[in-house]
């Protein structure tokens, strides 16, 4: 069988190199997405002020992917300051799952050369 794998230039095809970077953009709008999800997480457990700019402007950002599990669980409460956010932590597992999924979807589009 022919390795196709590489054009005659020594590149991968184009439609290659296009899922690959589809790949690497997902990828990181992912990152990105579990970055500001822990920093929700890590300034709500550290008792962060919900009337600081910063606060306000993150949850702004983190809303349209953190709304939907606002009050899945109840969030524990430590000395009336510090919450931990068990909800929050249940998207990161979600959205780590739709990570997951779409890079599958990904390589279901790729050409392989065998089976396994």
């Amino acid at each position: 069988m022919e390795d196709t794998s590489y054009s005659d230039n020594g590149y991968p095809p184009r439609s290659a190199r296009i899922l690959t970077r589809i790949h690497l953009v997902i990828n990181y709008l992912f990152c990105l997405l579990y970055g500001l999800i822990g920093l929700e997480i890590l300034l709500d457990l550290a008792g962060a002020s919900e009337s600081s700019t910063f606060k306000q402007f993150l949850n702004a950002l983190t809303h349209p992917f953190l709304g939907p599990f606002v009050g899945l669980f109840v969030d524990p409460v430590f000395r009336g300051h510090y919450r931990l956010r068990v909800s929050y932590m249940v998207a990161l597992i979600v959205y780590a799952l739709v990570h997951v999924a779409t890079y599958g979807l990904i390589r279901l589009f790729e050409k392989r050369q065998t089976f396994w």
